[in-house]
């Protein structure tokens, strides 16, 4: 039984030390990132894009602005990762990371051998007219 008990302690040790000392996923696949400015992402290649939904609850409670994620597009034009840079409330980021999260690119070149990704944002209006909500594009630069 003590043996057991011990076996399980260094598996949990192992795996505790493997995650912590383990580089994210996206660092390993694509370390090398190019800056990309979102008005030429959206428009040269983009290949599937996804209107975020505005939040019921945000809605009531009239929240309106500007939403501001950014993103990294891998090497298959696809959104691994997706963070807040601005938004008005938690939801209404939240709806816009989700929704970044399903956009697909024309995937980024190698330069000189390596791989790139690109980094960039993307950025929309939450607005209410006439008591509705509607999302709008609000590309940056």
């Amino acid at each position: 039984m003590e043996v057991m008990k011990t076996n399980r302690l260094t598996f949990w040790t192992v795996c505790l030390c493997l995650v912590a000392f383990t580089p994210s996923l996206a660092q390993k696949i694509c370390p090398f990132r190019a800056s990309v400015g979102e008005a030429g992402l959206r428009k040269q290649k983009a290949t599937k894009t996804v209107q975020p939904t505005y939040p019921e609850e945000s809605l009531k409670n009239h929240i309106t602005g500007k939403v501001t994620v950014l993103i990294v597009v891998d090497e298959n034009g696809k959104v691994p990762e997706a963070s807040v840079k601005e938004a008005p409330d938690r939801l209404t980021g939240e709806s816009v990371v989700a929704a970044a999260k399903q956009w697909e690119f024309k995937p980024p070149p190698k330069v000189q051998g390596r791989q790139i990704c690109y980094e960039s944002t993307l950025s929309f209006k939450f607005e209410i007219h006439k008591g509705k909500g509607r999302v709008v594009d609000d590309p940056v630069n």
